[in-house]
């Protein structure tokens, strides 16, 4: 449901927030909650615990820097409540209609409070906000809006806010989910995944995945590199005159993404790159074409007024309908990987897929294993594909950078891909430029908490319940955090002074107990597609700038046309 906040923040953003049920302890916030007063240590001190991780990531766990969110702490302790929280004025004065809301309809009412607040922006010669920025440009780092048919909501973009909030997750960090996904498995009975569950349960099944993804991306190195070696063939004979694949390039590499994910998860190997009839007849195209559908009917679903809670829409059913063709292949392969694995401990003893890894280390039921492989083959695959879209994007734009990143390809030994540490131990350019592409471009550009206790920020007092959303993508592109920071330069990670940026100004992988999952994959299958293309093409980009689109998951804007030149041996 956030998809429509990142879609220019429009006011629709709070209302479609009203019926989220993320929290147990949310109440109607007409008044401040009761205060829960850190001590001065609190606020002047924060430590954070970085979590261990099995391969060393481009993202380490950030440093922990010493917060200091105000410099006249100890002279004014004064706290402002809750209601001094700047934000849109209009809404304040609609918040009243909380005790009517759900007399008359959250939905009208928020269809109607939308308007009136529309009509607000005009009558008083107000541009209404396009995105995060002039949010924060018009109100400061913590700004509130009250929505008058649910909990109120707090964006953040200061990277010492940022922090402090991650120190207070607690131990099992709430988020909030997509209300779509979680209302199709509610109906079904089965878990919710990992994307949306909470608690104790969440921390074990998460644990039961996080090693074997790191050790299978290990294992698989060969074999992701031979996908990545026909993506690069595919391009080489399906190019026209101009040297530009005739498809859009974003579309084939979500392909090269879900084969190798097929790897990763189910040790199978999906070859859709080679698949030219997406619904011909196996159960590899079957389940690439209803994860698309399901993507998309998601995203629907999530924007705008959510009238699929009251009846079926179309995208309510496409949902629904691909979603079930997904759990049911996935639920194949898991009962694949179980039979295979029964009384062959050489086999187990391989761990050859993450669906393995699940089944031998702790027995899950067929449906709860298909539900948290559901999660991480549909964010996996439509992050690592746009991340790679601009990555080669930013290196098709800026010659230099390419031309110093194919030196380094150039000197690259072969025997030095076979290993994830190796690769980014002999790469560091590379490293940078895909540490650089994340920071212009997260994968996930807003994050988000529920914390269990109060929080102070910038001396006003957060309640408890709140839903903060912390603007990670404005974050990274604010000229005080980094210098020039539209410009992709991926020298800046390789100078010294890199030590001086804050360790929160860009977390595209999230921080703490809740961060991706899939970072060391990621990283791995990036590096190894841009070497491959590099070693045979040289990439140019002429036409317009593309930007970001403003969903759950950062995608190109428009279509990727990209010309690959032969480089001469």
């Amino acid at each position: 449901m956030l998809l429509n906040k990142l879609r220019g923040v429009q006011t629709n953003i709070m209302f479609n927030l009203h019926q989220k049920k993320i929290y147990s302890s949310f109440v109607r916030m007409q008044s401040v909650k009761a205060q829960e007063m850190p001590n001065k240590l609190d606020s002047r001190e924060i430590q954070i615990d970085s979590a261990n991780e099995t391969v060393t990531d481009i993202y380490p766990a950030p440093r922990v820097v010493p917060m200091v969110v105000s410099r006249t702490t100890e002279r004014n302790t004064e706290v402002l409540s809750f209601d001094h929280v700047p934000g849109p004025k209009a809404l304040k004065y609609f918040s009243n209609m909380r005790q009517y809301s759900f007399q008359i309809g959250t939905q009208l009412t928020a269809g109607l409070v939308t308007l009136a607040f529309n009509i607000s922006n005009y009558i008083n010669l107000k541009n209404p906000f396009t995105n995060m920025s002039a949010l924060f440009d018009e109100y400061g780092p913590v700004v509130r809006f009250v929505s008058p048919v649910g909990a109120d909501i707090v964006f953040l973009n200061h990277p010492e806010h940022i922090q402090k909030v991650f120190s207070m997750e607690g131990e099992y960090p709430v988020r909030s989910a997509l209300d779509s996904l979680d209302k199709y498995r509610i109906e079904k009975n089965t878990i919710l995944g990992l994307y949306s569950m909470k608690g104790e349960d969440w921390a074990h099944r998460r644990s039961l995945v996080c090693t074997p993804l790191h050790t299978t991306v290990s294992q698989n190195m060969q074999s992701l590199s031979e996908v990545c070696d026909v993506l690069t063939r595919k391009i080489y004979t399906q190019r026209n005159h101009q040297d530009e694949l005739k498809t859009d390039l974003y579309k084939e590499l979500h392909k090269w993404s879900y084969d190798c994910m097929g790897l990763i998860l189910f040790a199978q190997k999906f070859n859709m790159l080679e698949t030219n009839i997406i619904h011909s007849q196996n159960d590899a195209s079957w389940l690439y074409n209803s994860l698309e559908k399901a993507s998309d009917a998601i995203i629907k679903c999530e924007s705008g007024f959510h009238m699929w809670k009251l009846f079926t829409t179309p995208a309510w059913y496409s949902l629904r309908k691909h979603c079930d063709v997904i759990d049911n292949l996935i639920g194949k392969h898991v009962l694949q990987a179980r039979e295979a694995s029964s009384g062959d401990d050489s086999f187990k003893k391989g761990m050859e897929s993450v669906a393995t890894a699940m089944i031998v280390n702790e027995p899950l039921s067929v449906e709860d294993a298909a539900t948290m492989l559901m999660d991480m083959l549909l964010l996996g695959v439509n992050t690592i594909s746009s991340s790679t879209s601009f990555l080669l994007y930013y290196l098709a734009k800026h010659q230099r950078a390419q031309n110093i990143l194919v030196q380094e390809v150039d000197a690259l030994v072969t025997s030095s891909m076979n290993s994830v540490q190796t690769l980014k131990e002999n790469t560091p350019y590379l490293q940078a430029c895909i540490k650089e592409t994340l920071r212009l471009v997260p994968p996930m550009p807003i994050v988000t908490r529920i914390l269990p206790k109060n929080i102070i920020l910038d001396k006003y007092n957060i309640p408890k319940g709140t839903l903060i959303i912390m603007a990670n993508q404005d974050t990274c592109r604010k000229e005080s955090n980094f210098d020039d920071a539209n410009r992709f330069y991926p020298e800046r990670w390789l100078k010294e002074e890199s030590s001086d940026y804050h360790a929160f100004a860009s977390i595209p992988f999230g921080y703490g107990a809740r961060k991706c999952l899939g970072q060391s994959m990621a990283e791995a299958m990036m590096s190894l597609l841009t070497v491959q293309i590099l070693k045979k093409f040289k990439l140019e980009y002429h036409y317009g700038d593309i930007r970001p689109t403003k969903q759950l998951i950062s995608k190109p804007n428009k279509p990727l046309k990209m010309r690959f030149i032969d480089r001469n041996d």
